[in-house]
């Protein structure tokens, strides 16, 4: 080692760096110039007195010169020039270290950092994930920032997990982990949640139970003092008490005939809930309703011809995408529309609050959120005595619609009822006693797990059928029911499927078992329209009570158990008594045609009626109140044929 070479460091050590740099620059100089110790230690010096550009030119000559350091350089090199803003140059050496370590987590992030800079999304894309194995908070939340609570990817609640063990008081990773654990059934996870936060001691905070989704407390709460306190929105904020009285006060002109709007970014075949809806919108009498759809749907969902063409039965359609709340509302004031129907509430990809923008003198929530939709200038929610009894009252902003036999419509001409399928084509075991579940995996709660595997356990000739789209949903699922005393072996999985193949498969089960506290709402309306019944237990909320409604408008009330022991000894004793199950399935296989629950023509004439009776109220000035539609006399022949 030279001696300049020991001087410059024992300057450098020394904090001398002029002096350090003068060392230095005389064996830049020397016959056979600087090796990899020299330039490095050039680098440290002119980075101490400032110079970061040229430092890190020399970090980037030593890692070229291909030594064993030479990730460390270039990484040096890449955050001297990014802090410099020679960010073209920073990218070429975090790129250059990635390719000799592409495994390290500081690199990973600003080589992230930097492609985000330069706009190279695809390049984002293809790396966003390796920043879940840091263990830094900095990595993990650029990481969150770009992966999001992917509720496809088990991915997510990893990276989660990881933010909310580093930041323990954090109750917004909190409840991003257990609503992720929720979507793939990790039980262990939200035991782990539960022993560190017991569910009394989260609803004895209601600051915390704020800071859940409406959406997301439902899935495990049906207390609904505590629904109406979940109130974490992105774009919802406090109602202000005069909206409402701006709004009612704002002069409006009636027509002959009332105009009646929706708002959805449902407005398309395929979804749910036009499945329900589509033959009311149709059926509406022209002569006494004006129908307009305002439309957010995503263009891409409409714009195929086949798409399209489907639209077009079910109304005028106005087109709100582009458009700012504020300006959606003045379109449809421009419209003069009467009674504007929300059906997302707080459900994904929702406008409601448009609604707070003065849209209409009359406004209400319907089909699409199980609830009362806080922090919403609504008068109404449409429902029925099941869903939403006067014990519910209390607990509502909104003012009480109440059809009279379901508040859920449905489509009986567009859907599909096709023949069943063989059960050796759908891998089921034919012998065997089918029990089915194709709720969403959210809804297969630890107590709706642990209700199935008592009935499990009590049939030992059955099996459960039941949809879970990940093999790690599977795998938490079987390791649960095996923890229950239910061997692996008793379940059978299966994927999502297309409409009419879903409606088909149902019917080769024998009976289905409802979730809780969340139902199946349009899956449990599929199932009996296939003629597969459905066993549930009367609930406490909205979302819990849904599926006693169906049942009830599909002359079935005997299968609303009243407690969670009661469902268990019903759904056990329809497995073992043939005979009783038979009737059922008989009776179901009649009502379909001749009961409400599919007579969307008479489910139209009853919330036309609704609307009259809101139209009425709003005309001669009264305040919205609760009101209850009478129901039409009762059908003495099928609605429609089978063919």
């Amino acid at each position: 080692m030279s001696g300049n070479l020991v001087q410059a460091r024992a300057a450098y050590a020394g904090g001398d760096y002029n002096l350090a740099l003068t060392h230095l620059n005389h064996l830049l100089t020397a016959e056979g110039g600087a090796d990899e110790a020299v330039i490095c230690l050039l680098g440290q010096t002119l980075a101490k007195l400032g110079m970061g550009t040229e430092a890190a030119e020399f970090f980037q000559h030593a890692a070229g010169l291909g030594s064993a350091d030479s990730f460390s350089h270039f990484c040096r090199a890449a955050r001297l020039y990014a802090d410099n803003g020679r960010d073209d140059d920073a990218l070429i050496c975090s790129m250059r270290a990635h390719q000799i370590q592409p495994e390290d987590p500081d690199n990973l992030f600003l080589l992230i950092k930097l492609l985000q800079r330069s706009r190279d999304t695809a390049v984002v894309e293809q790396l966003k994930y390796q920043l879940i194995a840091s263990e830094k908070s900095e990595h993990l939340e650029l990481a969150l920032e770009l992966v999001g609570a992917n509720r496809w990817d088990v991915r997510s609640l990893i990276l989660l997990r990881k933010l909310r063990k580093l930041h323990p008081k954090n109750m917004v990773y909190r409840n991003a982990v257990v609503s992720l654990a929720r979507e793939f059934c990790d039980y262990d996870v939200l035991d782990e949640e539960d022993s560190l936060i017991s569910p009394a001691k989260w609803q004895g905070r209601s600051e915390w139970v704020a800071q859940e989704t409406p959406h997301d407390i439902i899935h495990w709460c049906d207390n609904e003092s505590f629904n109406r306190l979940a109130r974490n929105s992105e774009t919802i904020g406090p109602l202000s008490p005069t909206v409402t009285a701006q709004r009612h006060a704002r002069k409006h002109v009636w027509g002959e005939k009332i105009r009646i709007g929706y708002l959805s970014a449902d407005f398309f075949d395929a979804h749910a809930t036009m499945r329900l809806l589509g033959n009311v919108l149709i059926g509406h009498d022209p002569e006494r309703f004006d129908v307009t759809l305002f439309c957010h749907t995503p263009p891409r969902l409409t714009a195929s011809p086949a798409a399209n063409a489907a639209r077009q039965h079910w109304g005028r359609i106005v087109d709100l995408n582009g458009l700012t709340d504020a300006q959606a509302a003045a379109k449809i004031r421009d419209r003069n529309i009467d009674i504007l129907i929300d059906l997302k509430g707080h459900t994904a990809h929702s406008r409601v609050t448009i609604l707070n923008h003065g849209a209409a003198p009359v406004q209400a929530t319907w089909l699409g959120f199980p609830g009362s939709v806080v922090d919403i200038d609504l008068d109404y929610v449409i429902g029925d005595a099941i869903v939403i009894p006067d014990s519910s009252k209390p607990f509502y902003r909104e003012k009480f619609c109440r059809l009279p036999e379901s508040y859920q419509p449905n489509d009986p001409e567009t859907r599909a009822l096709p023949l069943p399928v063989n059960r050796a084509d759908l891998g089921l075991p034919e012998k065997a006693f089918v029990f089915a579940s194709f709720n969403a995996a959210a809804k297969i709660s630890r107590r709706t797990i642990a209700l199935w595997a008592r009935i499990l356990v009590q049939t030992p000739n059955a099996v459960l059928w039941l949809m879970c789209t990940s093999q790690a949903m599977q795998i938490n699922v079987s390791r649960r029911f095996e923890q229950l005393g239910v061997a692996p072996d008793r379940l059978v999985f299966t994927a999502a499927a297309a409409y009419t193949d879903h409606i088909a498969r149902l019917q080769a089960a024998d009976l289905a078992l409802d979730t809780f506290p969340c139902n199946g709402h349009t899956t449990t309306s599929d199932k009996l329209w296939a003629g597969l019944p459905v066993v549930t237990v009367k609930g406490r909320n909205f979302a819990s009570r849904v599926s006693e409604s169906l049942l009830r408008a599909a002359e079935l009330e005997e299968l609303a158990a009243d407690n969670d022991d009661n469902f268990v000894a019903l759904a056990v004793q329809l497995a073992t008594d043939s005979q009783r199950l038979a009737a059922i399935r008989q009776a179901l296989d009649g009502n379909r045609f001749q009961a409400p629950l599919f007579d969307s023509e008479r489910f139209c004439r009853h919330l036309e009626t609704a609307y009259e009776m809101m139209a009425q109220r709003a005309k001669s000035g009264k305040r919205p109140d609760h009101f209850d539609v009478p129901a039409l006399p009762s059908r003495t022949e099928p609605f429609r044929s089978r063919t």
